[in-house]
C-alpha cells in the first residue's frame, strides 16, 4: 500500500461527505487534501485511542517530531510521506500542523469546556487550520477567503462535535459550554446518562442555530472571484447544513442513533453546488 492509498484507506471511504466534496477536483489536489484529512484523523483520533491523557501526549509529541521530520523530507509514517509533496506544491506552513497538534494538547488537559469562547477557541486551533490549509491547496485571490476558511472550519468542527455527542460522552468528554448547560437547565449528568429531554433538546437545536450562523457568516466572507475555486469548501458545508436540517427534523435524538445523507443525496448536493459555483464564476 502506498502512503497516499493509505490516506484514502483512512479518510476517503466512498459514500463520505468528503468523498463526494473531493469528486470533482483535479487528482493533485485531491490528492492533498485527502492527506490532509488522514492527518488530521490520525491527530485527532488519538483522543478517543488513548484513555491515558500521558500516553496521549507522548503520542501528539511524537507527530510533533513526525512533523518537523516531513519539512526536513525524512518522514516515516505514510501520512506524512503523502503531505511532503503537498507541502512542497502548495507552500504550506510548518506551524500550521503543529497548531493543530498543540490545539488538541490543550484539549487533553480538560474533558469541558466553562464557556462557548474557550470551546470556539480549540474549534478554530483544530477545524479551523484544517481549513485553511486545504483553501491554500485550493487556492484563492482575496484575502478575505481567508475568514471565510476559517469560519468554515470552526462551523464543520462544530458540527462534528454535535453530531458525535455520544462518542465523546462516552469517552467522558462534554463539548458543550458550562455557561450553556446552566441557560437551558441541562443537568450534565443527563447528558451522561444519554437522556434526550425538552431542555436537552432545545440546547442542541441552539448549536445548531449558531452552528448555520458560522456557515452563513463564513459565505459572507467568500468573494465571487474564489467560489469556483473553493468549491470543495462549499460542498462541505451544504452537506453539513443538510444533515442538520435532517438532525432537527428527527428532534434532535443524537443520543439514539447517527443521521446520515444518503449517497444519492450526496452527490445531488455536491453536483448542485458545484454548478452554482461554476456559472456565479461566469456571470
Amino acid at each position: 500500500m502506498t502512503p497516499q492509498q493509505y490516506c484514502e484507506h483512512q479518510v476517503l471511504r466512498e459514500g463520505s461527505s468528503l468523498y463526494y466534496s473531493l469528486r470533482f477536483l483535479p487528482a493533485a489536489q485531491r490528492q492533498a487534501i485527502t492527506a490532509l484529512n488522514a492527518f488530521f484523523q490520525e491527530v485527532s483520533d488519538i483522543r478517543y485511542e488513548c484513555r491515558d491523557a500521558n500516553v496521549a501526549q507522548i503520542k501528539w509529541q511524537w507527530w510533533q517530531n513526525q512533523i518537523a521530520e516531513t519539512f526536513a523530507e525524512s518522514a516515516q509514517h505514510p501520512v506524512c510521506q503523502a503531505l511532503s509533496k503537498p507541502i512542497r506544491d502548495y507552500q504550506l506552513a510548518q506551524h500550521y500542523f503543529q497548531e493543530i497538534i498543540d490545539g488538541l494538547l490543550l484539549d487533553n488537559e480538560k474533558t469541558h469546556y466553562a464557556t462557548f469562547e474557550e470551546l470556539e477557541s480549540y474549534c478554530r486551533r483544530t477545524g479551523g487550520v484544517l481549513s485553511l490549509l486545504m483553501t491554500q491547496v485550493l487556492g484563492y485571490q482575496n484575502d478575505s477567503t481567508l475568514k471565510y476558511a476559517e469560519q468554515l472550519g470552526i462551523a464543520l468542527q462544530l458540527t462534528r462535535l454535535l453530531r458525535q455527542i455520544r462518542r465523546d460522552l462516552e469517552h467522558g468528554r462534554v463539548y458543550l459550554a458550562e455557561e450553556e448547560l446552566a441557560r437551558f437547565n441541562v443537568d450534565q449528568q443527563s447528558l451522561f446518562n444519554y437522556q434526550t429531554t425538552e431542555t436537552t433538546q432545545a440546547l442542541f437545536a441552539y448549536q445548531a442555530i449558531r452552528i448555520r450562523d458560522y456557515f452563513n457568516n463564513a459565505l459572507n466572507f467568500l468573494g465571487k472571484e474564489d467560489r469556483y475555486r473553493q468549491r470543495s469548501g462549499l460542498i462541505r458545508a451544504e452537506l453539513a447544513m443538510a444533515t442538520l436540517q435532517e438532525i432537527e427534523n428527527d428532534g434532535f435524538q443524537l443520543f439514539k442513533h447517527d443521521i446520515h445523507l444518503t449517497p444519492m443525496r450526496k452527490l445531488w448536493i455536491a453536483w448542485r453546488t458545484g454548478g452554482l459555483a461554476r456559472w456565479q464564476r461566469i456571470s
